[in-house]
């Protein structure tokens, strides 16, 4: 039935979940350095708005848990900054496939999601906001590096994989 996860599907989303969560783990050795930009651009493109979503849910809750970071000033911008992945990748921005434009894709949403966190820290924290954002800037370039680059490299291959694995055209 269209609109109803099936059995298959929690399955998928369970694995994918688990496949986010343990690279973002494996990766925190490196601040900034990570695949969960590219990942959520490939579940966006291949599984869609409801999947993807879901699938973000539960990592965001997974992962504020694991690092005891579930609370207002990280949780919610978080959440929103991954979620505008497939929301505007199902949107606005549905026909864009190409590597290269789902790359720069990948710069626009590092430093949306980065800035973010601009609005906890200044409102809620009190940080002074040049500070803030002058102490991020080398994170900002590296989050965006490293989600521009795990794009255009992994992309195309990691696409035409998942359509080999999940059997679809």
């Amino acid at each position: 039935m269209k609109g109803r996860l099936q059995i298959y599907d929690i399955v998928i989303i369970s694995l994918l979940t688990s496949f986010l969560f343990i690279q973002e783990q494996i990766l925190t050795f490196m601040p900034n350095i990570q695949l969960t930009i590219f990942l959520i651009v490939l579940y966006s493109k291949k599984l869609g708005w409801l999947k993807t979503s879901l699938i973000v849910t539960i990592h965001v809750l997974l992962d504020s848990f694991y690092t005891s970071s579930f609370g207002i000033i990280y949780t919610p911008y978080i959440y929103i900054g991954l979620m505008l992945i497939p929301l505007t990748l199902t949107t606005i921005f549905k026909k864009i496939n190409n590597h290269i434009l789902l790359g720069l894709l990948g710069i626009l949403f590092s430093i949306i999601y980065s800035w973010l966190f601009l609005i906890p820290f200044v409102f809620i924290l009190e940080v002074n906001p040049y500070l803030y954002i002058a102490s991020d800037i080398p994170f900002q370039i590296l989050l965006s590096a490293s989600s521009f680059l795990s794009i255009i490299v992994l992309y195309e291959p990691t696409s035409n994989l998942f359509d080999h694995l999940l059997k679809k055209n």
